[in-house]
């Protein structure tokens, strides 16, 4: 299903940024969740605080963010050049006062509300000339400079070339008392990891570790030499899903490790059959025996992507056709003129919920729908769409709670035309909550009457799923 809606901007996960703050300066941060259907303007990024103590997360105002500007090796600066010093983990602007001998320069910053301007010595690696981000470009662009720095090369300077080099990368990718998990090529634990603490390294990138769930016969802790391609952080922990679905990957709690699977049948009672390639079997699990699986790649975890779902799940005839009969055993014919609800994978749409009528249906489990609150976008007439029989479903049943809702209770909020999945955090008011969002990992408060019981269509009936813990990792968060 595609939604039309306001673009939500070139970022993406992961791209490097810089952010203006109060005092003027810009400070390097790293995107970790582009802007979305709730917070179109703001992006949630990570960066180092001012005195460079820890790593700061918060939401900021897109008007207040840039991308890194282009690396410029080598320049050297004259009296009077506007420029960005790197000083107190951020870029502040200021201007060449002095050029001093060893690379360095004296560089006067402006003084806030008629304070004196201040002076500090900033080496050349440290400075680079100030740039304007207007409207999607560099001023002055790179042409500008290139000409400006021939310019000034044949000109003497009494300033000497000082070439920082990066310090060698450590040998040790992991130190003592790291917590981590671990795997291994042993027949009968591909597939698996164990969560164990990093003992000491033994060169040759191998670890002594002590495993965390694993004992020896006499009770002491299990210690094993572990290389470091089996090695792995531990994952960052995941807000709790209400339910988990078909097809979808997972980490199954099983003999002290977490296993990797993906969701062959979803059964009554919060419970699950996951199917395991390596062995090839499938064992039932409950809710809170799983986890979202997430992949280390690169030096960050990535949450499972639909094609490794797809990938695991091709990987197995068996698997393929337990759940095509499965399927075909709960598939429910649509007539024309049904009201329904049709799910949304759009990026910033995952998991939420639109209202619509059958038109037709197109065969091979394909129906052309009409949406109730969604229009075309000249705004003339209400969206059509083609969509798959696997992102129907019936209205639910029964939705509307008469009685107040509970903390942790899982629910659906009513926000830009559609029904979104998520958890009251906070009763306000008797009759207004806050919500948490799983998917955006966001919170908004609502009235009562915008909310409704969450329940999920499994076998062809509404089940209401039990209620999730609360998170550990929740934290309201406030604009920057």
């Amino acid at each position: 299903m595609k939604i039309r809606r306001q673009s939500q901007g070139p970022l993406s996960k992961g791209d490097q940024i810089e952010v203006k703050r109060p005092n003027g300066a810009y400070y390097a941060a790293t995107v970790l969740r582009p802007p979305s259907a709730m917070q179109i303007n703001m992006v949630f990024v990570e960066y180092h605080a001012e005195d460079g103590s820890k790593c700061v997360r918060g939401y900021v105002d897109l008007t207040h963010v840039r991308p890194s500007p282009p690396l410029e090796l080598n320049r050297c600066f004259k009296i009077g050049d506007a420029v960005d010093a790197y000083w107190e983990n951020g870029w502040h602007q200021g201007v060449v006062r002095d050029l001093l001998k060893d690379s360095k320069y004296v560089v006067g910053f402006h003084g806030n509300e008629g304070k004196v301007e201040e002076k500090s010595e900033i080496h050349q690696c440290n400075l680079r000339l100030h740039r304007e981000w207007d409207d999607g470009s560099w001023v002055p662009s790179m042409a500008e400079l290139a000409n400006s720095s021939n310019e000034n090369d044949d000109k003497p300077r009494n300033v000497k070339l000082k070439i920082v080099f990066r310090k060698k990368q450590a040998d040790a990718e992991f130190r003592k008392g790291d917590e981590v998990e671990i795997t291994s090529d042993e027949e009968g634990f591909k597939g698996s990891w164990y969560k164990a603490v990093i003992v000491e390294y033994r060169g040759n990138d191998k670890y002594l570790v002590e495993y965390s769930t694993s004992r020896k016969e006499d009770g002491v802790p299990l210690r094993a030499e572990a290389k470091a391609q089996h090695i792995r952080p531990c994952p960052p922990e995941l807000s709790p899903v209400a339910s988990f679905c078909l097809r979808e990957v997972v980490d199954a709690r099983y003999n002290d490790g977490w296993w990797i699977g993906v969701i062959s049948r979803v059964l009554d009672g919060s419970k699950y059959a996951v199917y395991f390639s390596l062995p090839d079997e499938e064992l039932e699990f409950d809710h809170l025996k799983l986890r979202i699986h997430q992949d280390w790649k690169n030096g960050k975890w990535i949450i499972a992507s639909e094609e490794n779902s797809r990938r695991l799940v091709m990987n197995s005839n068996r698997l393929l056709h337990k759940m095509d009969v499965n399927e075909k055993r709960f598939r429910v014919k649509f007539p024309k003129g049904t009201r329904v609800e049709v799910k949304s994978d759009e990026p910033g749409y995952e998991g939420s919920w639109y209202s619509a009528i059958i038109v037709d249906s197109l065969g091979n489990d394909k129906y052309l729908v009409e949406y109730l609150t969604l229009k075309t976008e000249d705004l003339g007439a209400f969206l059509r769409e083609e969509a798959y029989a696997s992102y129907i479903r019936p209205r639910p049943q029964h939705a509307r709670c008469t009685r107040r809702y509970k903390l942790f209770e899982n629910v659906d909020a009513w926000y830009n035309d559609g029904w979104w999945i998520g958890q009251v955090i906070k009763v306000l008011t008797t009759w207004k909550y806050a919500v948490y969002f799983q998917t955006t990992n966001e919170v908004m408060e609502f009235e009562h009457n915008d909310l409704r019981l969450h329940q999920e269509w499994i076998n062809g009936k509404w089940i209401i799923p039990s209620k999730v813990r609360k998170s550990r990792i929740y934290q309201k968060k406030t604009c920057l």
